[in-house]
C-alpha cells in the first residue's frame, strides 16, 4: 500500500500574492493598532489574545504593549514556523510585524474615549475590522492562533476551541490587574471583535437555507416560484427509516422570507419536514457575485 506525507496532501494557495492582498494586510494592521491604542488600551479593555495579554503584562511590569506584542507575536512566530513549517512563516510575518510597529508609531495619539463600555464596543468592532482586512489580504496577525493552528495539527483540537480557552484565560487574567468593570467590559470587546471578523469575511451576506421534505412536492415548488418568488433546486431523496421516495425542495432566501415560506408549508402540507439553518455566505446570482 503506497504511504503519503501529510504535508503532500496541505492544498496550497495557487494564487501569488498581489499588491491588493499587500495593501489590505498594511490597511488592516493600521486599524488593529488605532483600535488598540485610541479604544481599548485607553479604555483598559484587555479581549484576550495578544493585544489583551499585552495590555495585562504591561499593567504588571510597566512595559509597552508594542515591545510585549513585538516578543510574543516573535516568538510565537517562530515557534509556528518550527511545527506548521516554511509556509505558515510567510502567511504571518508581516501581519505579526507591522501590528506591534504601528502599535508603537500611534501610542502617543490621543484617545477618543476611556469610558470602559464605550471601549469596548468601539474597539472590538475597529479591531475586528482590522484583522478581517488582514485575512482578506491572506495574511494573519498570528497570535494565539498560531498555539491553536499546532495543537490542531498535532491532537486535532478544534481551532476556535482553543482560541476561546485562551482568550478566556487572557481575560480572567485581567479580572486580577484591571477593575472587574473593565474585565466585564472585555468579554464584550471579545464577543464583538471575533463577529466583526465573521462580517467583514462573509460581506455580511447572510441568508437562510431551508430543506423541505414534502409528499406534495409539486405543489409547494409552484408556491415557492409564483407565490414567494424563489428559486429552489429540486432533489431525490429516501427515508432512513421508512425506505421511501421522497422529494427534497433546497431553498436558499433572505430571513425576511423564512415566515413567508414556513407558512406556505403549512398550508399545502402540514406534514412536512423543514429544516432550516444559516448560510453565512452565499455566491451566485440574486445574492453576491463570486470574487
Amino acid at each position: 500500500m503506497a504511504k503519503f506525507k501529510a504535508g503532500n496532501n496541505r492544498r496550497r494557495d495557487p494564487r501569488p500574492r498581489t499588491w491588493r492582498d499587500l495593501v489590505l494586510v498594511v490597511i488592516g494592521a493600521l486599524i488593529v493598532a488605532l483600535g488598540f491604542n485610541l479604544l481599548l488600551r485607553a479604555g483598559g479593555i484587555a479581549p484576550g489574545g495578544v493585544p489583551g495579554a499585552s495590555l495585562v503584562l504591561q499593567r504588571m511590569t510597566g512595559v509597552e504593549p508594542a515591545i510585549w506584542q513585538a516578543v510574543l507575536n516573535g516568538g510565537l512566530l517562530v515557534f509556528g514556523g518550527l511545527m506548521l513549517g516554511k509556509a505558515f512563516l510567510v502567511r504571518c510575518a508581516l501581519g505579526s510585524a507591522l501590528v506591534p510597529g504601528f502599535v508603537a508609531l500611534t501610542r502617543d495619539l490621543t484617545p477618543l474615549t476611556t469610558n470602559p463600555l464605550l471601549a469596548a464596543i468601539c474597539g472590538g468592532v475597529v479591531v475586528g475590522a482590522g484583522i478581517g482586512l488582514v485575512f482578506l489580504g491572506r495574511g494573519s496577525v498570528g497570535g494565539f492562533s498560531t498555539v491553536a493552528l499546532v495543537l490542531h495539527r498535532r491532537f486535532d483540537w478544534p481551532v476556535d476551541r482553543s482560541i476561546m480557552v485562551m482568550d478566556g484565560g487572557v481575560i480572567l487574567a485581567a479580572a486580577f490587574v484591571f477593575p472587574t468593570e473593565q474585565a466585564l467590559c472585555a468579554i464584550v470587546a471579545a464577543a464583538l471583535l471575533a463577529r466583526t471578523v465573521r462580517r467583514v469575511l462573509t460581506g455580511g451576506d447572510h441568508a437562510k437555507l431551508a430543506l423541505v421534505v414534502t409528499r406534495r412536492a409539486e405543489a409547494v415548488q409552484d408556491a415557492v416560484l409564483h407565490e414567494i418568488d424563489l428559486g429552489l433546486t429540486r432533489l431525490q431523496g429516501r427515508g432512513g427509516y421508512t425506505d421511501e421516495a421522497r422529494d427534497l425542495l433546497m431553498v436558499v432566501m433572505r430571513p425576511g422570507d423564512v415566515p413567508r415560506l414556513k407558512r406556505v408549508v403549512r398550508e399545502l402540507d402540514p406534514s412536512a419536514f423543514v429544516t432550516l439553518a444559516d448560510a453565512s455566505e452565499v455566491l451566485g446570482y440574486g445574492f453576491k457575485t463570486h470574487a
